[in-house]
């Protein structure tokens, strides 16, 4: 039986460790983020924000403030309401510096 367990925990330490981490690249092409702030942060025209060069923490914030309705913009609301803590902090990894 403490074997048995032993496997187990085993076998779900390495499922954890093996996680690969969110890819901010391709999250941001999945949530339409490309759309309006382009892939590596040039904004694709003059009414949206470029994100490039943008520090990732103010980006982070920002983004937690419009899920929280602090922060409101008829777009990005709805855009991080569904956003998790994760791909949060992956977006703002990828367009921060």
């Amino acid at each position: 039986m403490t074997r048995l367990i032993f496997l187990f925990t085993l076998l779900i330490s390495a499922a954890a460790c093996s996680r690969t981490p969110l890819d901010g690249g391709e999250l941001a092409t999945s949530k339409g983020c490309v759309a309006c702030h382009g892939n590596n942060g040039t904004a694709t025209a003059p009414s949206y924000p470029s994100l490039d060069g943008q520090w990732e923490r103010y980006l982070r914030l920002q983004l937690m403030a419009y899920r929280s309705g602090k922060r409101e913009n008829g777009i990005m609301n709805g855009m991080a309401a569904a956003l998790t803590d994760e791909e949060i902090r992956a977006l703002a990894e990828h367009y921060g510096r």
